[in-house]
């Protein structure tokens, strides 16, 4: 077992105000088990500008574009797992 840091880049679009958002970095850290990755081991962080994002997106709400900036980086995190070949362990809690 070993635990990894990542580093990934995504974009986020957003038809209606035809907005495009980079993400510039996501951090990621998961333990890893062979090819599978622990589900409660996965850890994120996002850094973007959200104040801009709120700006230039006002016609949506603030959850709204949270939800849609967290959509994108989750795509990115498990197209990233499958690219590397890697599935998600689900833990069972106890």
């Amino acid at each position: 077992m070993i635990w990894v840091c990542d580093r990934i880049k995504t974009r986020l679009f957003i038809q209606s105000e035809k907005y495009d958002l980079d993400v510039p970095q996501v951090e990621i850290e998961y333990c890893l088990q062979g090819k599978e990755v622990l589900s409660q081991s996965i850890s994120k962080n996002i850094y973007y500008n959200r104040p801009l994002l709120i700006k230039e997106a006002y016609h949506r709400s603030v959850n709204e574009l949270d939800n849609l900036v967290d959509k994108a980086i989750e795509k990115a995190i498990h197209s990233r797992f499958v690219s590397k070949g890697y599935s998600i362990l689900m833990e069972e809690r106890t």
